[in-house]
C-alpha cells in the first residue's frame, strides 16, 4: 500500500472516495456512501463536493438536520455552489 505522503495524493484519494460514494448513492446503499463521503472529507476537508453529495445522502435518508449542515458548510466553502442553496432552501422551507 502507498503512503500517503503529499497534499495532492490526498486531494486525488478523496476524489477517488467522492466517486465512490456517488455510486453506492445511485445504487441506494445510503449507510456505504455516508460511510465513504465522510473517510473523503478526511483526506480534503474543504471539499464542497463532497459536502454537497454527503447532504444529499442525508436528505434522501430524511435526516434534515446533519443535510442542512452539510449544504451550510459546502456553501461556506463554495458560495457559487447553487445546487447546494437549492437544496437547503428546500429543507428549510419544509
Amino acid at each position: 500500500m502507498e503512503t500517503n505522503n503529499g497534499n495532492g495524493n490526498s486531494k486525488e484519494l478523496a476524489l477517488d472516495l467522492l466517486e465512490l460514494g456517488k455510486f453506492y448513492y445511485l445504487n441506494e446503499r445510503y449507510d456505504e456512501a455516508i460511510k465513504v463521503l465522510s473517510k473523503a472529507l478526511k483526506f480534503d476537508p474543504i471539499n464542497a463536493d463532497i459536502y454537497y453529495n454527503l447532504g444529499i445522502v442525508y436528505e434522501t435518508r430524511n435526516s434534515t438536520h446533519e443535510a442542512k449542515d452539510c449544504y451550510l458548510k459546502a456553501i461556506e466553502i463554495d458560495p457559487s455552489l447553487k445546487l447546494a442553496q437549492e437544496h437547503l432552501d428546500k429543507l428549510v422551507g419544509n
